[in-house]
């Protein structure tokens, strides 16, 4: 059975966090998206909890985030406490009159044994799968300058000679043109951006945000970025864009570029650089430009169950 507790009682047994999107300063930060916030573990085995907040009667892990996943004390736990703790699940929402639950796992780079036993487990277990979504990420242990494909190089020494720079940015003024860039970015390509720069600045108070830009040799902001520090090893690209406008200077190369370097010398493992596509709908585009970026493409699972699904 499972049982609901406090957060003390919780983190008792959950003191660590394998994704930022679960931690205690992230879920404070956006428990108001949710109706309440219920923490989830089993009457008789600490060895596998959850964090979900409750909408429109739906128990969501997310409820304001990418991705959420489960507590666990270690990766290797057991196929069957697994399975046990999805099947119990579904006792849970009956039992709560909910009308379902819908989990989002992390992608593979942050978890790799745990989601292969979850994603057999739920699907076994009769929960509906979405769509998955395509994700991309580099490797920056394995990254060395060497481009896959050789228009990266042309198109980044393209614009150092047309005089752009690279700039890490932490004053106000900067920060508010980092996302002018990036709104009219997605504004200009039909897609939605569905933080507010308040949003991104609260983010800040939870864990480093970055924020990034690239200038003409007149000053003008041509591109920009905004990654998140929440995880030790793993760094976020959370918006990229650029001025359209100017896009043949190569300014995505030597965004792309730089901040590879950037969290290489601050000895970071990996950047997930987020979904390329929408709703599981690929960006055959967004997906080839990452990958020539020497970026690997993966996947992110999302679940879901209701009980007239039986």
């Amino acid at each position: 059975m499972l049982v609901e507790v406090s957060r003390d009682i919780y983190r008792r047994y959950f003191p660590n966090n394998s994704n930022p999107y679960i931690s205690e300063p992230f879920i404070e930060l956006v428990k108001g998206k949710a109706d309440r916030i219920i923490r989830l573990m089993k009457r008789d085995d600490n060895s596998i909890g959850l964090i979900a907040g409750i909408k429109e009667n739906v128990v969501c892990a997310p409820f304001s985030a990418p991705f959420a996943g489960f507590h666990y004390s270690h990766e290797h736990l057991s196929y069957d406490v697994i399975e046990n703790f999805l099947l119990k699940l579904k006792s849970f929402v009956i039992n709560n009159n909910f009308k379902g639950i819908t989990i989002t796992l992390p992608p593979d780079l942050y978890q790799t044994n745990m989601n292969a036993k979850c994603i057999n487990a739920f699907y076994r277990l009769g929960y509906k799968m979405s769509t998955p979504e395509i994700i991309n990420w580099i490797d920056l242990k394995k990254f060395d300058g060497i481009w896959i494909k050789n228009t990266v190089a042309q198109n980044y020494r393209k614009a150092i000679n047309n005089n752009l720079t690279f700039h890490v940015v932490s004053d106000e003024q900067s920060i508010n043109e980092v996302y002018e860039i990036i709104f009219r970015n997605r504004e200009m390509q039909g897609r939605k951006i569905h933080m507010s720069l308040s949003d991104i600045i609260k983010v800040n108070t939870v864990f480093p945000v970055d924020f990034f830009l690239v200038k003409n040799i007149n000053g003008k902001n041509m591109g920009a970025g905004v990654f998140y520090r929440g995880h030790v090893k793993i760094a976020q690209g959370v918006f990229v864009g650029d001025d359209m406008e100017n896009r043949s200077l190569g300014i995505m190369d030597l965004l792309y570029s730089d901040i590879y370097d950037f969290y290489k010398n601050l000895d970071y493992d990996i950047i997930d650089l987020g979904t390329s596509g929408v709703g599981g709908e690929p960006n055959i585009g967004l997906i080839r430009f990452k990958e020539i970026h020497n970026c690997a493409t993966s996947l992110k699972f999302t679940f879901s169950w209701c009980p007239d699904q039986d």
